[in-house]
C-alpha cells in the first residue's frame, strides 16, 4: 500500500477545528516536505490560531499529522497560491513528453 501526502486547511469553530479544504500532494515525501516548508506561518501551539494548515501523511489509510502551522488570512492566501503554483508545475512537468518543445 502506498503512502500519500496532503495539506489540510482547518478553521477553528465553536466545536473545534473543522477541515474545509485539502490539497493532494501525491506520494513524494521530499516534494511534500519541501513545499510545506515554503509556506508562510507560525508553528501551531496548542489551540492558538484560527486558521491552521496540516501536513498529513496517510499510510495504510491512516492519517498522521507530520506538521501543523497557524496562519493569518493573508498568509493563507499566499500559501494557497504557492501550493497551487507548485502543484501545477509538478503535474505539468511530470506529464510533459520527453520531446516537448523539440519541434
Amino acid at each position: 500500500m502506498r503512502t500519500t501526502f496532503f495539506i489540510e486547511l482547518n478553521m477553528k469553530t465553536a466545536t473545534g477545528f473543522e477541515c474545509y479544504g485539502c490539497f493532494d500532494l501525491g506520494d513524494d515525501r521530499e516534494f511534500a516536505v519541501k513545499l510545506f516548508s515554503k509556506l508562510a506561518a507560525q508553528p501551531a501551539e496548542g489551540e492558538a490560531g484560527v486558521l491552521q494548515m496540516d501536513l498529513i501523511e496517510k499510510y495504510r489509510g491512516l492519517p498522521m499529522n507530520m506538521q501543523v502551522i497557524s496562519c493569518s488570512i493573508e498568509e493563507l492566501c499566499r500559501n494557497v497560491k504557492i501550493i497551487t503554483r507548485e502543484l501545477f508545475r509538478r503535474l505539468n512537468m511530470d506529464e510533459m513528453p520527453d520531446n516537448y518543445g523539440s519541434g
